[in-house]
C-alpha cells in the first residue's frame, strides 16, 4: 500500500484550514486533528498510509506537538514530520535529525516545499 496521507495536527481552527487546503491542493490526502493524543491514535492504526505529519508544538491534551514528533519518529522512522511553532524562532533542539521545522507565520510555499522534501527523503 501507497503512503499517502498528510495528518495535520494544530488547535488553531483557521491554520488547520490553512494547513490542509494547502496540502489538498497539492493533490495530497489529509486528515486533521486538533490534539496529539488523536494524531498519535490514528497513526497507530493507519501507519501504512501515512506518509507525514505536520504538527504545531503547542497543542492541548497530554501529547504536544513535540512528543508527537518524537513518537512517531521513534515507533515509525520512515514517516516525514514537520514542526511549527509560533514560540520556536529556531528548530527545538532536542527534535530528531530528521524532523524538519518551520518558523510561524510560515508562507504555503516554504511548508509544502518542506513537506515534500520530508516526503522524499523519508520515502
Amino acid at each position: 500500500m501507497s503512503r499517502n496521507t498528510v495528518v495535520v495536527v494544530e488547535d488553531e481552527p483557521l491554520v488547520r484550514l490553512t494547513a490542509t487546503s494547502l496540502f489538498e491542493e497539492a493533490g495530497i490526502v489529509v486528515v486533521e486533528f486538533a490534539d496529539g493524543g488523536a494524531a498519535i491514535d490514528y497513526v497507530r492504526d493507519h501507519k501504512a498510509d501515512v506518509a507525514a505529519i505536520f504538527t504545531d508544538v503547542y497543542l492541548p491534551g497530554d501529547t504536544d506537538g513535540l512528543e508527537l514528533a518524537a513518537i512517531v519518529t521513534a515507533v515509525c522512522p520512515d514517516i516525514a514530520v514537520l514542526v511549527t511553532s509560533g514560540n520556536h524562532r529556531t528548530k527545538p533542539t532536542h527534535l530528531g535529525p530528521h524532523v524538519r521545522y518551520v518558523p510561524k507565520p510560515w508562507h504555503p510555499a516554504d511548508v509544502l516545499h518542506t513537506m515534500q522534501d520530508a516526503m522524499r527523503s523519508a520515502a
